[in-house]
């Protein structure tokens, strides 16, 4: 065992398992869980830590001065020494092991299935014993961003000279739309609407809020509610893209994590994953099977040494050693300022007859596939003829396609079926908007589909 002053105590690989720390980055990505024995997930001692809005902490300049002198020492190190496993880079790279380096099929990838949302809670709350254990502040925290009420990048993480402004950014001269945080309909962030946390088959993906099981015998994958919207959104929205077609650092899965606000956008997500639990019917849709809860991921400790999560310990926050402020969606039930209707030049367009019925009604739009540059689309509805009547129901995003089989993406659907009855019309226009991701217009991108269709 070693401890260190975040309040937990960690076993790590030993004697002839012990990664160098030149090595322990590429290993990691190598040995995947295969090397789980011996490992013992982490023990908190103490009250867990307080993970706060970045609003709320930023009213606290001294508290949050701790926070930017600790991401700061970490970037000191790697200032240093690019491969020390106590800098941020390295750190980083831990993400791109597994994010960006691996195509979907490959174990490895924890996008696109159920390891999505406890591999992300895993690696915050590393990144939280570090920076505790460099600090000697067993209270920090990471704080979240709440894009559910503060649609712009929040102030602390964009003042000149701080620690957490320190990243590749191309923020378009916007607010995040309703549509790309999920905050349309009756619920502030529709994916919290989902009634199972794994998708027992693929076209239950784009619903589910966990995704699929990995591996499974048909090698099935994609992006459940959560991962495509909001996710992938406000990565794109955060990166942005540069006039000259550069793409800032939350753009790229190869960089996502070099940037501070990466920990803030993934505490909110994770948040939610607490928010859905709330309701013990959907938190009893979790898998229980070993396949799930002992599975373990592995990180690079600061002297070098590996530490594992078992996915188990991920499913109660306080064995991790934190807890959050609020577990309200809007802040102290604010109601963001309300969109302009969705309008401009659609990149794809279809009219759709409108299926009889009494039963719920979907959109689908099957074979997306991505480009070589990031998009987000609005789609709406409008009735046939008359623009002015669109009608946002959802939103899509995706990053820059790497290689041929990465994220194939599963087909994105929409429950339109109040915009329909609102629209009240036989058919209907369906339109593909795409929103702006940085200061300056390079022209769209194609927006590449195999179809749509309405289905009751």
């Amino acid at each position: 065992m070693h401890g260190n002053a975040g309040g937990q105590s960690v076993m790590a690989l030993r004697g002839n398992n012990v990664l160098s720390r030149r090595g322990a980055l590429s290993g990691l990505a190598m040995i995947g869980g295969v090397m789980a024995s011996g490992l013992a997930a982490p023990v908190p001692s103490g009250s867990p830590a307080v993970r706060e809005d970045i609003a709320r902490l930023a009213r606290s300049p001294h508290r949050l001065a701790r926070l930017e002198a600790a991401i700061g020492e970490m970037r000191r190190r790697s200032r240093i020494d690019p491969d020390d496993p106590a800098g941020w880079d390295a750190h980083a790279r831990t993400h791109t092991q597994v994010c960006a380096k691996v195509a979907n099929a490959d174990d490895a990838q924890v996008h696109g299935c159920w390891w999505f949302l406890p591999w992300h809670r895993a690696f915050l709350a590393v990144t939280e014993w570090k920076l505790r254990a460099l600090s000697g502040d067993p209270t920090l925290a990471l704080p979240y961003w709440n894009w559910s009420s503060d649609r712009r990048v929040p102030a602390a993480f964009a003042r000149e000279r701080s620690a957490l402004a320190h990243a590749a950014r191309h923020t378009p001269d916007r607010g995040l739309r309703a549509a790309e945080v999920d905050g349309l309909g009756s619920l502030a962030v529709a994916a919290l609407g989902a009634r199972s946390f794994v998708a027992r088959v693929p076209e239950h993906i784009p619903t589910s809020f966990g995704g699929m099981a990995k591996p499974n015998p048909a090698g099935w994958h994609g992006r459940s509610r959560m991962e495509t919207i909001p996710h992938n959104a406000v990565h794109n929205y955060v990166g942005g893209e540069a006039a000259d077609g550069m793409l800032g650092d939350m753009t790229e899965l190869a960089t996502a994590a070099l940037d501070p606000l990466f920990y803030a956008h993934h505490g909110n997500l994770d948040r939610l994953w607490e928010v859905w639990r709330q309701d013990p019917a959907r938190k009893a849709t979790e898998p229980a099977e070993p396949a799930f809860t002992d599975h373990r991921f592995l990180f690079p400790w600061i002297d070098g040494s590996v530490v594992a999560v078992s996915v188990a310990d991920t499913l109660d926050t306080r064995r991790l050693g934190y807890r959050y402020d609020s577990l309200t969606v809007l802040r102290d039930g604010t109601v963001p300022e309300r969109d302009s209707a969705p309008h401009g030049v659609a990149l794809a367009t279809a009219a759709l007859g409108v299926p009889a019925g009494q039963g719920r009604c979907t959109l689908r739009i099957s074979g997306v596939v991505p480009g070589d540059r990031p998009l987000t689309v609005e789609i709406a509805l409008a009735r046939p003829g008359d623009p002015g009547s669109a009608v946002s129901v959802g939103a899509y995003a995706m990053g820059r396609l790497h290689s041929a089989p990465t994220f194939p993406d599963t087909e994105p659907c929409f429950d339109v079926t109040d915009v329909v009855g609102r629209l009240g019309s036989p058919a209907v226009v369906v339109s593909v908007l795409p929103l702006a991701l940085g200061p300056a217009s390079l022209g769209w991108p194609a927006f590449r589909y195999a179809g749509m269709t309405l289905e009751r």
